[in-house]
C-alpha cells in the first residue's frame, strides 16, 4: 500500500513501512509472473505526470506486469507529517479525476497537452511508453457513491471495494447505475475486493483473535466487515458469497504474527475451489 506511515487499520504509526514504488521496482526486477501495483497510490504524493513516468518505467522493468492503483488519499495524519496539504474531500477527488486523465493521455498519446484546475502538462514527452497496449490497467480505489464510483465508471478498468457483505451489494449496484448512465459496459470493469484473513477453528474464534488489532475508533462490527474469518471451509463459503455477489478478483492480507503457512493454506484449501 502507498503509505509513508503505517496506518491504524494495520498497526501503529511507529511500526515500519516501506515506500511502495521503490519496493515495486525491486520486486519487478526479481519476479517474472506476478502483477505489480500499489493498492492504492495516493494521488497527492506525486504529480500525475511524474506518476505516469514512474508507471511506464515499472512496466518496462517488469515487461508488462504493472497495474496502476490510484486513489484520492485519505490519511490526514500522514499528509501533515510529511508536509503535504490535505485538501477537502471534494478537492482531492477533483484532483484525482484530472490525474487519471493525464496518466491515460501520457501513456496513450504523443506529446499531449492538458490544462486543468490543478495540473497542467504541455507537449508532454514520455519515452519509453509502457509495454502494455493501449496502456497498463488503471484501478481506482474507494467506494464513495456519488463521485468515486462514478470516476470508476468513467475512467477505470477496475475498482477496489472493502465494504462488508451488507453494503457490498449496494456499492456494486451504485457502480452499475453509474455505468448505465454513462453508457459504460459494467461487465468490462474488474470488480476487486480487499479483505483481511484470520484463520481459526471457527468464525467466533477468529473474531476473538482479531479483537486485539481493532483500532480504538472503530466498533467491532465495522472492523470485522473487512475480514474473511474462520476455518478454511467457512472462508471458502464467504469467498463464494463474494463471487456470487459479483466480485471478480480477491486481494487479501493476513492479520497477526506473520506465518507463511497462512498463504499456503489460503491457496491450497480455499482458492483452489475457484
Amino acid at each position: 500500500m502507498d503509505h509513508l506511515l503505517q496506518n491504524g487499520f494495520v498497526g501503529s504509526s511507529t511500526e515500519p513501512i516501506m515506500e511502495s514504488y521503490t519496493t515495486l521496482s525491486a520486486l519487478a526486477a526479481v519476479t517474472t509472473n506476478i502483477r505489480l501495483g500499489a493498492l492504492c497510490t495516493c494521488n497527492f504524493f506525486r504529480n500525475p505526470a511524474l506518476l505516469a513516468k514512474i508507471g511506464a518505467t515499472l512496466d518496462q522493468i517488469s515487461e508488462g506486469r504493472f497495474w496502476l492503483g490510484l486513489g484520492a488519499g485519505w490519511f490526514q495524519e500522514e499528509a501533515r507529517s510529511y508536509g503535504y496539504v490535505f485538501q477537502n474531500n471534494r478537492t482531492r477527488l477533483a484532483m484525482l479525476e484530472e490525474a487519471v486523465q493525464i496518466v491515460d493521455m501520457a501513456w496513450t498519446k504523443e506529446n499531449p497537452t492538458f490544462r486543468g484546475k490543478f495540473y497542467t502538462i504541455e507537449n508532454f514527452i514520455l519515452l519509453p511508453k509502457p509495454v502494455q497496449k493501449p496502456r497498463p490497467p488503471i484501478l481506482i480505489g474507494g467506494e464513495g457513491e456519488r463521485i468515486t464510483l462514478k470516476l470508476v465508471a468513467k475512467y477505470a478498468d477496475a475498482c477496489n471495494l472493502f465494504a462488508g457483505e451488507e453494503d457490498l451489494r449496494h456499492k456494486l449496484d451504485v457502480l452499475k447505475e453509474h455505468c448505465r448512465s454513462l453508457g459504460r459496459d459494467y461487465s468490462k470493469i474488474l470488480k476487486t475486493k480487499l479483505a483481511s484473513v484470520m484463520f481459526a477453528e471457527s468464525k467466533d474464534e477468529a473474531m476473538k483473535k482479531i479483537e486485539p488489532f481493532k483500532p480504538s475508533w472503530l466498533d467491532m462490527k465495522s472492523y470485522s466487515n473487512g475480514f474473511l474469518l474462520g476455518s478454511p471451509s467457512e472462508i471458502t463459503d464467504q469467498v463464494n458469497d463474494l463471487k456470487e455477489m459479483g466480485i471478480d478478483y480477491l486481494i487479501v492480507n493476513f492479520r497477526g504474527k506473520y506465518d507463511p503457512k497462512d498463504k499456503l493454506t489460503f491457496s491450497r484449501d480455499i482458492m483452489s475451489h475457484f
